[in-house]
Parts: C-alpha cells; sequence; structure tokens
C-alpha cells in the first residue's frame, strides 16, 4: 500500500470514478500557452476516443476552459502533476490516469513520454 501525500489526497479526491481510462494534459500557466494548447484537444479526443480527459492548470486560467466539448473536467495544476511516475503509476503505485501529458516539459531532461504503453498516434509511420 502507497501512503499518498496531501497533494496526492487531494488530486485523488478529485478524480472521478468512471468506466472510462483517464488522460491528464497538464498546461500549468500563460493563458497564450493554455488558449494555443487547446488546438491539440480535437485530436486527442480522436486519438484516445475511450478516455476521460482532463486539462490541468492554475485556477486563474480555468475560465479559458469552459465550455469546451473536448474537456471531460479541469483540475488545478499542483506540483505533484509534473511526476509522470506518480501521475501514470510505477511498482506498487497504480497512478492516478493511464495517460499523463505536460506539455510544458517535453525534453530528455524530464520523462513526460511513458504512458503506460498507451501512445496513439494519427500518422501512419509504416508507409
Amino acid at each position: 500500500m502507497v501512503d499518498l501525500n496531501p497533494e496526492m489526497q487531494i488530486l485523488g479526491a478529485l478524480i472521478d470514478v468512471t468506466h472510462n481510462k483517464r488522460l491528464l494534459f497538464c498546461v500549468p500557466e500563460s493563458a497564450g500557452d493554455i488558449f494555443l494548447s487547446t488546438s491539440l484537444l480535437p485530436s486527442m479526443k480522436e486519438n484516445y476516443p475511450d478516455f476521460d480527459i482532463y486539462f490541468g492548470c492554475n485556477r486563474q486560467f480555468h475560465g479559458i476552459l469552459k465550455g469546451n466539448p473536448n474537456i471531460y473536467k479541469v483540475l488545478p495544476y499542483m506540483s505533484i502533476m509534473e511526476n509522470v511516475w506518480v501521475m501514470e503509476g510505477g511498482s506498487d503505485w497504480g497512478g492516478f490516469f493511464d495517460v499523463s501529458i505536460i506539455a510544458t516539459v517535453l525534453t530528455q531532461r524530464f520523462i513526460n513520454y511513458h504512458h503506460n504503453g498507451m501512445d496513439v498516434s494519427s500518422f501512419n509511420f509504416r508507409k
């Protein structure tokens, strides 16, 4: 059994229990970054049709996402969201999400491409 720290307990209470898989798309801040990143959501929804898409960002930007049909739920950003092992799980911990994408740290320095082997692409790379 994994002991949850306070931030993990709060996050766990905000996630709904449904029969769908869950995807976290996290863009913590900047109105411009959040607005521009919403252009990715339709293809994300198309590639992950059986997933509830959660969007994590600072509360002051939640209004930008209000009414977006591609988002299941907007969550307040928490620093723990940047830890892919906590979000997707590992070892004895099952994680909160099946896939987590932290759009602001897509580098080799920070692991952000684990995704529990559930990566989906719109492109046919075998041609």
